[in-house]
Order: structure tokens, then C-alpha cells, then sequence
């Protein structure tokens, strides 16, 4: 960023205001972020072109080389840290860098990290308790800048699905990190979606062959990355090139360059820093009427008044009279990538749908409800919008002290348990027991045959749940190893089911709040009997 002025005395060095005794810096002033951008592209369903997607990585990747070529690395690179300068694109966040071959330490609180951009070697840092230390090289900055550029061709986090699902039943934002960090520590491969090669086949190759390269050792410098065919004789004169002095220019995007980005505004959203993810508090808390499934959105009869509120995990919940206990409405899971849009028509003023695709087999989301005021309407839209977007998610984490005792809590428990499953840990994700299950879907009902559907399933060497979305195109955890520790699995009575062999996953509850069991099915008698064997041996071990 360019330096405006700062507090200095009358001799023109730096240093505290006069008046206040504080010292001041003033910068230029962005316009907005690469996040807001592709949140604007996103929500109006527009893809970036080809070739833009293609200017936008070099002038991306043009930015970091500068950074390492000055012997520092930057940590937590991110679409949020790329803002647009009046038409050129620049790295902020600079001033939590560290030089180049530097120890970072566990209880450093000067560094902060994103968790879903964070590179496999970082996640291991964390979770593994023989890794207290780890060298700051610039190939952790280069897995960064290929989730980053990822974002470019789909317009969302790769891997916020599989985030999300670690949100399922009830984990906190702080334990889903832990447990999706240990994920993405044992990966040997980029889980990357197919429709991002469907997008542009060189351009996964790039990144591929590349960024995102499990093995540091081999992973690519972001130099070499330029060198890639993928970057030859793109016409893009505009993008950044080093200057005489050896530094990058950055690459002009906006007005007044080779204009990549949209012609609309794009809104520049304020920037939370550093919230507390460990808190158990609701993210908001109310009450909201509630149109009954099937309703007339215009009949006030309709409706039904509930006491409501949104998790510290992002579920919303709410207290249910008819059966006297709190109950999860929709998981956090689930309402990801919603869409929270504001009704017409309705029988109350403030009201607001929440709509969302799901999994192959499950119902889609499809609620309304209304607040009681302006005010009411607004903080459950951008809290729901939040959840909806992973904000807090997406939001920095910082290490230091708290975070390394949550960390040895978190190994004392989960990984200590995944070490009596299996000693070696290596590809913890794979089946030790695979089968087809038959499920019900969420919220249906497990007498009607339409409300079953199959899917292939397994227990990992780690103790999770494990099955292949067709949606996500990737594996996806649906109870975790400390799940299926704490689960209470029960038969149910062959009448009581349109499948013979039925059983139910019961969690227990989250501080007060209650789920709905999981339901399945084996194909056998025998297979069953199979399936609860290997569930037991799971609580064995505890």
C-alpha cells in the first residue's frame, strides 16, 4: 500500500502525536477485496471468464513472488488479504509476515492463519504433537495461492463443503477447525471438485502439477509456476512484470487497465478481525413465526410463533412445546451456501425465505419465516447469510497460548483415540469396513419407501463415518471418530420400518440441545449385526 503521511516532529522523523501521544500511519484507502469481488460475481451468478481467471492467478501469483523474492513470507494469504488499489491489485496484511526460514512457534500469538487455505504441512504443525515447531518457506504461502486461485474458477472455497461437515452435530467452530485440520493434515491428495477441470482442463493442470501438491518438497516455487504453459503467450501486457529495480508492479484489473472485473460497484464489506471462535454463546436469539410446511404463505393461520436462535456452530435451533426440549432445525451443515431472500406477499411484513439444493438423495431446503420488526429481520438475515457464507469460518486464527492448550485437549482426546483404532496414521480416511447402507433422508420418514435412498458407506482406520457425495464430488465425513465414540446405536422393530434391517444413531445432546437420530439401513440381517460389531469396537476402544 502506499504511505499518505504519518506523525512525525518537526524535524520530519517519525513519531508520536503531539496532541495524543499516539503514533499515526495513513494509507491509501482500498475500494474492496478479490473476496468481495467473487462474492458479487457469485451472487449474481456470473463466472469469470477464462482468460480473466487466467490474468487474475498471474497477477496474483506475480504479487507473492515479489514477497518471497524480498526474503518473507506471509502466512495467510487468502482472497480477503488481494484488495483492489484504484485498478491495481495488492497484498495487505503484510505486517504479520515473517522472514523467510524463520522458527514459528505454537505460542507465537503474532501469527494468524485461515484454516481453509492453510497448507497440509501447516495442518500438521498444529495437530501433530511431535511438530512444536515449523520453518516459515515460501511453499506454504504457494498451497495458499492455489486455493485462492481455485476460488477463481468456482467462485466459493473449495473446500468449504468439507469444512461444513465438520460442523455436523453439534461441534463448535473452534473443534470443527481442529477436526478439519487433522483432516487436511493426512491428505495425499488435493481434494479438488471435478467441475473445476471442467471449468478449464489447463488451468487444473496448472494448479495441479503446481500449488496444490501434498508433498512440499516437490511443490512448485511460485517463479517456476510461471514458467508454466498455462501462462505463455496470454496477451495479458497489463499483468504485473518486475520493474528495473527488481520489484513487481502490481497488475492493473480495474478502471483504467485491462479491466477484468465487473463494471458494477463492487461493495466493500467491513472486515471482523480475529473473532472468538471458542465462545458457546448463540450468534443470535429471538423469536420468529414460522410457516408450516405446506402452508399459504399468506395465511396468518398458517404460521407458528417459535423461540428461535443460531448455534455458536451456525445450527438453527429452536425450542420445540410439544415435546418440551431444544431441538436442532437445520444443521450448520446444511446451511451452507443457502440463500437467505426476503418474501413478498406475506401474511407478515418482515419476512425471509432460506433455500438451499442439498446431497443427491436429500430434501432440499425450503423454510420461511418473519421477525417481528425492521431491526429483528436484519440481524437474523446477516446472521443466517453469515453461517450461509462461513464468515466465521473464514475468519483468521491466531496461535499463542489458549490456542496450544485447546490443541493438546484436542490431541488428548481425539487423536489418542485414533491412535488405539490404528497405529499407522497414514491415509487415517481409508475403509477398514465397507458396505451399502440405506438412509433416510433428512426429515423424512422411514415407513415410506420414498424416503430411503442408498449410499456406499464406510468406518475409517480413524473410527469416522465416511461416504462419496456425488454432489461435493469427494468424500465427505458424516459422523466423526469422537461421534461414533459417543453414539448410541438402537434396532428398530422390523414393523416400525420400510426396511427390515433398521438402526438408529443416536448423538448425545449439546449442552441442552437435542438431534434427530440418524437412521439406516444394512441390506441383511447379518450385515447389520456386521455393522454394529465394527460400531462397538469403536466404543471399545475409548
Amino acid at each position: 500500500m502506499e504511505l499518505i503521511d504519518y506523525s512525525q516532529d518537526a524535524r520530519g522523523n517519525p513519531c508520536a502525536d503531539a496532541s495524543d501521544g499516539i503514533m499515526y500511519v495513513i494509507t491509501e484507502l482500498a475500494q474492496y477485496s478479490l473476496k468481495d469481488y467473487l462474492s458479487l460475481r457469485r451472487d449474481q451468478r456470473k463466472n469469470i471468464s477464462l482468460d480473466a481467471v487466467k490474468n487474475i492467478s498471474k497477477a496474483i501469483i506475480m504479487v507473492v513472488a515479489g514477497l518471497h523474492a524480498k526474503g518473507f513470507v506471509h502466512l495467510d494469504l487468502k482472497p480477503e488479504n488481494l484488495m483492489m488499489f484504484n485498478g491495481r491489485l495488492k497484498l495487505i496484511d503484510v505486517d504479520g509476515c515473517v522472514r523467510a526460514d524463520s522458527d514459528v512457534s505454537i505460542q507465537d500469538s503474532s501469527i494468524s492463519f485461515s484454516p481453509c487455505y492453510c497448507a497440509p504441512e501447516w495442518a500438521r504443525f498444529l495437530t501433530e504433537e511431535s511438530e512444536s515447531k515449523i520453518v516459515a518457506r515460501p511453499h506454504l504461502d504457494v498451497w495458499s495461492i492455489g486455493m485462492t486461485l481455485c476460488e477463481l474458477a468456482i467462485l466459493d472455497p473449495i473446500l468449504k463443503p468439507t469444512y461444513a461437515n465438520f460442523l455436523r452435530n453439534g461441534h463448535s467452530h473452534r473443534e470443527a477447525g481442529f477436526l478439519f485440520m487433522d483432516w487436511l493434515g493426512s491428505i495425499k491428495k488435493a481434494p479438488l471438485p471435478k467441475h473445476i477441470e471442467g471449468h478449464d482442463p489447463e488451468f487444473f493442470r496448472m494448479v495441479t502439477e503446481n500449488l496444490l501438491v501434498c508433498d512440499f518438497k516437490i511443490r512448485k516455487t511460485l517463479c517456476q509456476c510461471m514458467d508454466d504453459v498455462y501462462f505463455q503467450n496470454d496477451g495479458s501486457s497489463a499483468l504485473g512484470k518486475p520493474s528495473a529495480k527488481g520489484e513487481t508492479e502490481p497488475s492493473k484489473l480495474g478502471r483504467g487497465g485491462s479491466s477484468h472485473l465487473p463494471e458494477e460497484v463492487v461493495e466493500r464489506k467491513v472486515r471482523n478481525r480475529l473473532e472468538d471462535l471458542s465462545s458457546n454463546a448463540p450468534v443470535h436469539q429471538g423469536t420468529l413465526w414460522k410457516l408450516n410446511n405446506n402452508g399459504k404463505i399468506e395465511d396468518a393461520t398458517h404460521w407458528l410463533k417459535r423461540d428461535m436462535w443460531v448455534a455458536c456452530n451456525g445450527s438453527l435451533c429452536y425450542f420445540s412445546i410439544k415435546e418440551n426440549r431444544r431441538l436442532v432445525l437445520v444443521d450448520a451443515s446444511r446451511l451452507v451456501a443457502a440463500k437467505i431472500e426476503a418474501c413478498e406477499q406475506s401474511a407478515y411484513e418482515f419476512s425471509f425465505q432460506i433455500s438451499a439444493t442439498s446431497d443427491e438423495h436429500e430434501s432440499d431446503i425450503n423454510l420461511v419465516f418473519a421477525a417481528e420488526s425492521a431491526e429483528e429481520f436484519q440481524k437474523w438475515t446477516s446472521s443466517l447469510t453469515s453461517v450461509a457464507n462461513m464468515d466465521a469460518v473464514m475468519q483468521t486464527m491466531r496461535l499463542g497460548g489458549e490456542m496450544a492448550a485447546e490443541l493438546k485437549t484436542f490431541r488428548l482426546t481425539v487423536k489418542n483415540r485414533r491412535m488405539k483404532v490404528i497405529d499407522d496414521e497414514k491415509d487415517q480416511f481409508a475403509a477398514i469396513f465397507k458396505a451399502k447402507l440405506w438412509k433416510v433422508k433428512a426429515e423424512g420418514d422411514r415407513t415410506k419407501e420414498g424416503d430411503w435412498f442408498e449410499r456406499e458407506m464406510w468406518i475409517s482406520k480413524n473410527g469416522s463415518l465416511v461416504y462419496w457425495s456425488k454432489k461435493e464430488d469427494r468424500d465427505l465425513i458424516y459422523y466423526t471418530s469422537d461421534d461414533m465414540a459417543r453414539a448410541r446405536f438402537t434396532l428398530i422393530p422390523k414393523e416400525a420400518s420400510f426396511k427390515p434391517w433398521a438402526f438408529q444413531v443416536q448423538l448425545p445432546p449439546n449442552g441442552d440441545v437435542e438431534f434427530a437420530p440418524g437412521e439406516f439401513a444394512a441390506e441383511t440381517e447379518a450385515m447389520r449385526e456386521c455393522w454394529l460389531e465394527e460400531f462397538n469396537k469403536l466404543q471399545t476402544l475409548t
